[in-house]
């Protein structure tokens, strides 16, 4: 049948109207793919179980969780002035992959902070729908809990250096002996002291002293990866953990260290120079031993330093 036939009889007025309807159902259709909610006991469920997470970590970890249900997600990061990362598989050379970034904003529109996923397959406008409102719910409890971060992490830090304290490496070194226990990636203990530090501040003085371990730890941390941690154990004594690393990966860590001592241009009007012992984790070994090993690792290459022998 025509169109000229379909609407053989009616008027222009009629059929005006039914242009109208048509028009007027599309339009309440797409408002209502718009604001489909999520019902509201998946919406309590899901609320009350972020709601009961002990830290941050545990809240980020349970939302990729749940996000994960409703997208193949290939990677989640999300940024707050520092990146946390959420669900990270490794490259695929077969995969086409989305990138869709989505702006977290608290109930007054300020930025908390930004997920970035990346997708094997693009959104369709239901799943884009039910992260947004995923995120929604997210925005809630997140700023209480990036406040309490931040807190604790003050506790753990140096005041002076801004590196780990030695609370902090206690657990962080404990936390790490227990995971390499159990599946082993590579786990370097590096212990480290400044040369002569006490004749610095005898010298010039305490707040050089301080200056001095200052530009030292900020050395430290450009010395190693994003994967590595540094801490201040006290006085002028330093540690690192190098993970994943093999049994020698402080030897580079070693040589990088020396150049930049040598070419800093306050440490090297001081003659800051440091001493080095590490460790390597082996299956059974315990914090204790770990440590003990390289405690007399830094010890002898002390020695053949003074001895003129150190490699």
């Amino acid at each position: 049948m025509s169109g000229s036939r379909l609407f053989e009889g009616c008027t222009v007025e009629n059929t005006s109207s039914l242009n109208g309807l048509g028009h007027g159902i599309e339009q309440w259709v797409r408002q209502m793919e718009r604001l489909t909610p999520l019902a509201s006991q998946d919406r309590n469920q899901l609320l009350e179980l972020l709601l009961v997470q002990m830290d941050l970590g545990s809240l980020l970890a349970t939302f990729a969780d749940r996000a994960a249900r409703i997208v193949r997600i290939h990677s989640l990061h999300f940024d707050c002035g520092q990146s946390h990362t959420l669900i990270q598989h490794p490259p695929q050379a077969s995969l086409t992959l989305h990138s869709y970034p989505f702006e977290l904003r608290g109930q007054h529109g300020q930025l908390i902070g930004q997920l970035h996923y990346t997708l094997e397959h693009a959104l369709s406008g239901s799943q884009q729908r039910i992260l947004q409102q995923y995120h929604q719910l997210l925005c809630l409890p997140l700023p209480l809990y990036l406040r309490l971060s931040q807190l604790e992490l003050q506790v753990r830090l140096d005041h002076l250096t801004g590196l780990g304290n030695r609370s902090y490496f206690d657990e962080a070194i404990g936390r790490a002996v227990e995971q390499h226990s159990r599946e082993s990636h590579g786990l370097v203990l590096v212990l480290l002291d400044l040369d002569n530090f006490k004749q610095i501040n005898d010298t010039w003085g305490h707040p050089v002293g301080d200056l001095v371990l200052s530009r030292f730890a900020q050395l430290l941390t450009h010395c190693i990866r994003s994967t590595d941690q540094a801490f201040r154990l006290g006085g002028d004594e330093f540690a690192l953990l190098l993970q994943p690393a093999e049994p020698e990966a402080w030897r580079p860590v070693w040589l990088r260290l020396q150049h930049m001592l040598m070419i800093h241009k306050e440490l090297s009007t001081f003659s800051v120079g440091c001493s080095l012992g590490a460790a390597s984790w082996q299956s059974g070994v315990d914090v204790h031993s770990l440590y003990e090993a390289a405690d007399a690792h830094l010890y002898a290459r002390k020695k053949a330093g003074k001895a003129g022998l150190l490699d």
